[in-house]
């Protein structure tokens, strides 16, 4: 959600920009360069931002995946108790959400290519 605000601001200011230097009074050489300069700052910053979140989604995915992979090592230790039945399906729910995380992280990489 946050991101999304973000980029909303980034698409109006770039388009405020735009429209502020198309009806300026200028040459039209002149127009045309500050319009290709104008869309060249705006698509470092938005490629500058896509890094950040990449990033970001990358370094969370590794916490959850450790975190994850911490709560099965406890699971199995201490689930003597448990049915034995229960303490499977408890097993193959996390090994399926460590499926759905790879998963996410691959995409992210491909996405970053």
């Amino acid at each position: 959600m946050k991101a999304e605000s973000f980029f909303s601001f980034l698409a109006g200011a770039a388009a405020g920009a735009i429209l502020g230097v198309l009806f300026a009074p200028a040459p039209g050489e002149e127009t045309r360069e500050k319009v290709k300069k104008a869309a060249a700052e705006g698509y470092d910053e938005a490629k500058d931002i896509a890094e950040d979140v990449a990033h970001d989604v990358h370094v969370r995915a590794r916490y959850a995946r450790r975190e994850m992979n911490a709560l099965k090592k406890t699971v199995a230790e201490q689930a003597g108790s448990m049915k034995e039945d229960v303490k499977s399906k408890i097993l193959e729910q996390l090994e399926k959400l460590e499926s759905a995380l790879s998963k996410g992280e691959e995409d992210t990489v491909d996405e970053q290519a």
